[in-house]
C-alpha cells in the first residue's frame, strides 16, 4: 500500500512539473502584465558634485579638469585626488578611471591606486570596458586611429595597431582571444563600413564590407557578430557568414544586445511615435511595444526593461508600460538596477527606492 502511494504522489509531482514547464511561465507572465509597477520607500541623498559624475564599483565618481572625488551612496567623500596639471579628458568605465594629460594618461582603481600608461600615441577618442580588458582608441598627428587593448593587469596585448580608417565601434570576445572592430571610410562619395574580426595576437580571420549605411554597434556573442546599423542589423557566425540580416525601418534611438537572454533591444521613433521592437537572435521578432512619446533611451537588467528620458523612467512589462518616476525639478544622468532595488542619479542628488 505504502508503495502505490508513493508511486501516487511521484507520478503526481511529474504532472505537475510537466504543467509548469507548461503553462507555469505563462502564468507567471500574465500576472506580471495585470501587476502596477512603481517605487516604493523612496530617500533622496544629497551630493556635493563636481562638472561631472557617474556610478561606479558601488558608489559614485565626481570630477572636473583637475579633482576627482570618489563618494560612497550617502555621499561621503572616499577619497580625493587633486592633479596640478589640468585632465583634457576624464573617462570612467566599470572598474577603472582613465585621466587624460598633454603628457601622460593615469589610471586610477576604486582605490585610488594609481598608475601612468607611458607608450599611448595620440589623442584620446574612447576608452571602453569589455570582457575584463580595457580598450582605448586614439588619434596620432597624421590622423589615423590607432587601438589598444590592455588587460587587467596593465598588460598592453594589443599595442599602437594603426587602421588607416576611423575606428567606430569595438567589441572584445568573451569566448576567445579576439576582438571585432568597423572601420569607416568614403571611397568615391560612398561610405563604406568594414568588419574585421582579430585575434589578439594580430591575425585577421575575416572582414565583410558594408556599404550605404554607417554601423553604429558592434557585439560578439559566443563568437559570433552582431552589427547594427542605420538601415540594417547584421548577424555573422564565427566563420564570418552572415546569417541573417533584418531592416531597420525608422531611426534608432537607441539599443540595447542583451547576452544572457539572447535578445536584441531597439528603440525607434516611427511616425512621431516611440516603439520598442525586441528581436532573439533568430533575427525573429519577439515583441513590439508602443511607449511614451519624448522616450529617448533604454536600459535592460536582468529582464527588466526601462525606457526613459530626461525627466521619467518607465518599466515595460508585457504589453504594459509603467511610469515609476518622474523628476520635475532635475535632470536624470543615470540610473541602475540591482534586483528590487534602484539608484537615479541627477546633479547633486542620488534617489533610491525599491521596485515593486
Amino acid at each position: 500500500m505504502k508503495k502505490f502511494i508513493l508511486l501516487v504522489i511521484s507520478f503526481l509531482i511529474a504532472i505537475s512539473g510537466i504543467v509548469y514547464f507548461n503553462s507555469g511561465k505563462e502564468i507567471l507572465t500574465l500576472l506580471d502584465e495585470k501587476k502596477v509597477y512603481s517605487i516604493e520607500n523612496v530617500q533622496t541623498t544629497k551630493l556635493g558634485t563636481l562638472d561631472g559624475y557617474k556610478f561606479f564599483n558601488y558608489g559614485i565618481v565626481t570630477y572636473n579638469n583637475q579633482k576627482i572625488v570618489f563618494l560612497d551612496y550617502n555621499g561621503n567623500a572616499i577619497w580625493e585626488n587633486e592633479d596640478k596639471s589640468f585632465s583634457n579628458q576624464v573617462f570612467v568605465t566599470d572598474k577603472y578611471i582613465f585621466r587624460y594629460t598633454e603628457s601622460t594618461i593615469q589610471v586610477l582603481d576604486k582605490n585610488n591606486q594609481i598608475f601612468v600608461i607611458a607608450e599611448i600615441e595620440g589623442n584620446i577618442l574612447n576608452v571602453s570596458r569589455e570582457n575584463d580588458k580595457t580598450y582605448i582608441i586614439t588619434k596620432n598627428t597624421d590622423g589615423k586611429n590607432l587601438l589598444y587593448v590592455m588587460n587587467d593587469k596593465n598588460e598592453m596585448v594589443v599595442d599602437n595597431k594603426i587602421f588607416e580608417e576611423n575606428i567606430t565601434s569595438v567589441s572584445i570576445s568573451d569566448k576567445s582571444e579576439g576582438y571585432a572592430i568597423v572601420t569607416l571610410r568614403f571611397e568615391g562619395g560612398k561610405i563604406v563600413n568594414t568588419i574585421h574580426f582579430n585575434l589578439l595576437d594580430d591575425v585577421e580571420l575575416w572582414s565583410f564590407p558594408i556599404e550605404d549605411e554607417v554601423l553604429v554597434k558592434l557585439k560578439i556573442v559566443n563568437n559570433n557578430v552582431i552589427a547594427i546599423g542605420t538601415n540594417n542589423v547584421y548577424y555573422f557566425n564565427l566563420n564570418g557568414k552572415l546569417l541573417w540580416k533584418n531592416g531597420v525601418y525608422s531611426k534608432i534611438l537607441d539599443y540595447y544586445i542583451n547576452t544572457e537572454n539572447e535578445k536584441i533591444y531597439m528603440l525607434y521613433n516611427k511616425d512621431g511615435s516611440e516603439e520598442l521592437i525586441v528581436y532573439n537572435f533568430e533575427g525573429k521578432v519577439v515583441s513590439v511595444n508602443k511607449v511614451s512619446s519624448a522616450i529617448k533611451k533604454l536600459k535592460v537588467y536582468d529582464n527588466k526593461v526601462f525606457v526613459y528620458n530626461e525627466n521619467s523612467i518607465y518599466l515595460i512589462h508585457g504589453i504594459k508600460t509603467d511610469k515609476i518616476y518622474e523628476d520635475a525639478e532635475g535632470i536624470i544622468s543615470d540610473f541602475m538596477v540591482e534586483g528590487n532595488d534602484i539608484r537615479i542619479l541627477s546633479k547633486d542628488k542620488l534617489t533610491t527606492g525599491k521596485l515593486k
